[in-house]
């Protein structure tokens, strides 16, 4: 069963959703990303592409507090979170929030989950750097709006979903759109090439910016430094965001780096994406969303690169 919205209804829909929670979606201002919605706002909501930006922000801030010391007591504080929903957010972005609940654990991404209501937005013009069909993404959402012709058909996948949209009337037929990615990995089985010439070509044109951790959805690297006061009363432990493509991220005491080369760290963002974190958690850790090859500088393809391991593979 489908719920219908018109789609000249849209802005108001969203408009009674701020009346009740926290309502978060696409925005188009300096660049299109994720943002909380208000009445001055709503008229500058993107809907046409993927954000260049991810939702990961809402969940994994730049700075978060862990931990707070002050005399001989230690708190943790878990942010306090509204209920809110997020608006538009693509089915890559969402299995990318998959991703992160099985990487990071903690009291205060938990409960932000929690808080979150997730509402999709089917991807009408997936652009040249979109592969996610290649990712095997899952269908996961409380509501999932199909755009077509003048209307939204709205699955509905949870009970809190279904709460928000109770008063629309049921379509009398169900639309399920489903696009085609011109980008496609074609295997994603590298175990045995880590050691190919052919990542050389990549890693020689990577300037280390960390430009793809950024704006991955699902990278989640991070520091944690406590911030001192003169007396040390009180010691903030902050957890800030960090990235593996960084010389100094693998640095330990006595100076030692272990991933030394930019080629290792080059290979290490493409085999933890692709084979590392499947073999132990059963998920590929990449949703195809194509951000790091829209933001890299020198413009690197790793899913070509890949794809061209396999030609090779083939030949032999």
């Amino acid at each position: 069963m489908q719920k219908l919205l018109p789609k000249s209804q849209l802005n108001e829909f969203l408009i009674n959703l701020i009346d009740k929670y926290q309502v978060i979606a696409p925005v188009k201002q300096k660049n299109t990303s994720f943002q909380f919605l208000d009445k001055n706002n709503i008229n500058q909501l993107y809907l046409t592409r993927i954000t260049e930006v991810p939702v990961k922000k809402f969940f994994l801030p730049e700075n978060e507090t862990l931990l707070k010391f002050k005399g001989n007591k230690t708190t943790e504080p878990v942010s306090k979170i509204k209920s809110r929903i997020i608006f538009g957010i693509r089915k890559c972005d969402i299995n990318a929030l998959l991703v992160l609940d099985k990487a990071m654990p903690d009291p205060n991404y938990i409960k932000k989950r929690k808080n979150t209501i997730l509402i999709g937005l089917y991807c009408e013009n997936p652009d040249k750097y979109c592969f996610c069909e290649s990712m095997e993404l899952e269908d996961y959402y409380d509501l999932f709006f199909y755009p077509y012709e003048n209307n939204y058909y709205i699955s509905i996948g949870s009970e809190k979903g279904a709460k928000i949209i109770n008063d629309l009337p049921t379509a009398k037929k169900e639309i399920i759109l489903k696009h085609k990615n011109t980008k496609i990995l074609k295997n994603k089985n590298i175990e045995s090439e880590y050691k190919n010439k052919i990542w050389e070509t990549d890693s020689s044109k990577c300037l280390s910016c960390g430009a793809c951790t950024v704006y991955c959805p699902t990278c989640n690297c991070f520091n944690i430094k406590d911030n001192l006061s003169i007396n040390l009363n009180p010691i903030n432990r902050i957890r800030s965001s960090a990235s593996c493509q960084l010389k100094s991220f693998s640095r330990v005491a006595g100076g030692k780096i272990f991933r030394d080369s930019r080629l290792s760290r080059f290979k290490h963002f493409v085999y933890h994406k692709i084979d590392y974190f499947k073999k132990q958690k059963g998920k590929y850790m990449c949703v195809g969303c194509g951000r790091c090859l829209r933001v890299c500088p020198t413009h690197i393809d790793w899913i070509e690169t890949i794809n061209l391991l396999n030609k090779t593979k083939r030949k032999k």
